[in-house]
């Protein structure tokens, strides 16, 4: 009886611990994917209407196609940028295809702003989703 079991416990650990073939394939590459840069300094102005603009241009300095690009660019009151007093959103390229190298213009009005004075401190943020 000891040796049916020792037997069945042998080939039991024996099918266990065989491993399966297996291919393997090759991993795919990476998605190409944009990435969406500011691409010098922003231009500042008045618009006509009095309320103040920042403009300039976004890159695409990745190796895919990026779309539906907007730039957020927050105003803050202080230098410690705790106090937002407004917010203006610019979209390079209309919405529409930026390619790898190509830059697209926008223009961000601050429509709650009388002057570019009021601006003590900014930042801004980039998105976009890759094709």
């Amino acid at each position: 009886m000891k040796f049916r079991y020792l037997a069945l416990l042998s080939v039991c650990l024996f099918l266990f611990s065989c491993e399966s073939p297996t291919t393997s394939e090759p991993p795919e590459p990476p998605a190409p994917k944009a990435n969406m840069v500011l691409d010098g300094d922003f231009t500042k102005s008045m618009t006509s209407y009095d309320c103040p603009q920042f403009s300039g241009y976004i890159k695409n300095i990745g190796n895919g196609v990026g779309y539906n690009c907007m730039i957020e660019i927050r105003a803050f009151s202080d230098t410690g940028k705790n106090t937002i007093i407004d917010t203006a959103n610019g979209f390079p390229g209309n919405l529409g295809n930026i390619d790898p190298g190509q830059r697209a213009f926008f223009e961000a009005i601050f429509f709650d702003l009388d002057s570019l004075d009021q601006i003590v401190a900014y930042d801004y943020e980039i998105t976009w989703l890759d094709r």
